[in-house]
């Protein structure tokens, strides 16, 4: 880019291509075309003439697709190098149509904000990524939460010297209000004026008895709810723990994706986002559902939303979320919830590796 007092030249992709390869990211045609912008009096100029002394392609830029990820440690990269997570992996795969967001953050769950013992400092619910995830206005959400939400049902584990360990947050919380916190969750992202296509992950094995974290736990009590949920809500699912099962691509933890895993869970991603979405077509927006729906008495843990507010669209994300997530859901009031009727397809891969 040249800038002078009244013109400013801009060369982009200059390389003679003729593809989008070399553009940068949202550019994904270019022309044979130099562009100069004059700045006069005002008015913008655009010349092409000057393309005949200096050759370049300029890109134009064209709608990208946004894919949030929204997870835990394990979408963030913990223990992973710079540019080595599974969301920056994957955007690499996707290319340059996609633009893909890492809205993962280290230790959290998709419960709400109040537990037994007070106040949940792990909810996602209450993290700035969430909002940043929510405003980003997806087109695509991946959610990859629960293997965090497993503490609540993980106990009697025997650490390697023999001796039990101690999970404090064993029966803090209610199976039942995980149910309505993971729904509350799809529902969230499901009123965004992008209607993005919702994609929930079945949580990948992990097992450390010192973080209190049990395979167990997650096979016999997070999947069943994330699974039943996304079901019943109509969204896809990718079944990680059958797909995301070779020990290999394991950090010694046993819980993180080193970076061959993470390379191999952004592959199992990417399969599950460029696999035709499920066919909702003959379904009713839950905006518009006059009578399908069920009061349900919350309590103080939840985190469900309010869902007959109407007319999202135009109103920030961060609005949104103020008065239907925070303002009406920790005071024990019955919410309204309205529902699409949706059917189910799920993206269950095969299974790959061993154990």
């Amino acid at each position: 880019m040249i800038n002078g007092p009244q013109m400013r030249v801009v060369f982009c992709c200059m390389r003679h291509t003729g593809d989008s390869q070399n553009c940068p990211p949202g550019v994904t045609t270019c022309r044979s075309v130099i562009y100069i912008v004059g700045m006069m009096f005002g008015k913008v100029f655009r010349a092409t003439a000057v393309a005949a002394i200096f050759t370049g392609l300029a890109c134009t830029a064209s709608a990208q697709t946004r894919v949030a990820c929204v997870g835990n440690s394990i979408t963030a990269g913990y223990g992973l190098g710079w540019q080595e997570d599974y969301p920056f992996r994957l955007q690499e795969m996707l290319g340059n149509s996609y633009s893909v967001q890492n809205f993962g953050v280290s230790g959290m769950t998709f419960a709400g904000e109040i537990i037994k013992s007070g106040t949940n400092n792990s909810s996602y619910w209450k993290t700035d990524n969430f909002k940043a995830a929510l405003n980003f206005n997806p087109d695509i959400v991946v959610i990859e939460l629960g293997t965090n939400d497993s503490k609540f049902f993980s106990n009697n584990c025997i650490g390697t010297d023999g001796q039990p360990q101690y999970n404090y947050n064993y029966g803090q919380y209610d199976k039942e209000n995980l149910y309505k916190d993971y729904e509350a969750l799809i529902d969230t992202f499901a009123h965004l004026p992008t209607s993005p296509r919702i994609i929930a992950t079945l949580q990948p094995y992990s097992n450390n008895c010192g973080w209190g974290i049990m395979d167990t736990a997650i096979v016999n009590q997070i999947n069943p709810i994330i699974q039943e949920v996304a079901t019943r809500k109509g969204v896809e699912i990718i079944d990680l723990h059958a797909e995301f099962n070779t020990p290999a691509w394991f950090l010694p933890d046993s819980v993180h994706p080193n970076a061959t895993g993470a390379m191999e869970l952004a592959r199992i991603i990417k399969e599950g986002i460029l696999k035709a979405p499920a066919d909702t077509s003959g379904n009713t927006p839950a905006d518009t559902v006059p009578a399908v729906s069920d009061s349900t008495g919350t309590q103080d843990s939840t985190t469900a939303i309010r869902r007959n507010a109407r007319n999202f669209a135009g109103q920030d994300a961060q609005g949104l979320m103020d008065r239907d997530a925070r303002r009406f859901d920790m005071q024990g009031r019955t919410m309204q919830k309205e529902y699409g009727r949706r059917s189910a397809t799920p993206l269950v891969h095969k299974k790959r590796g061993a154990n």
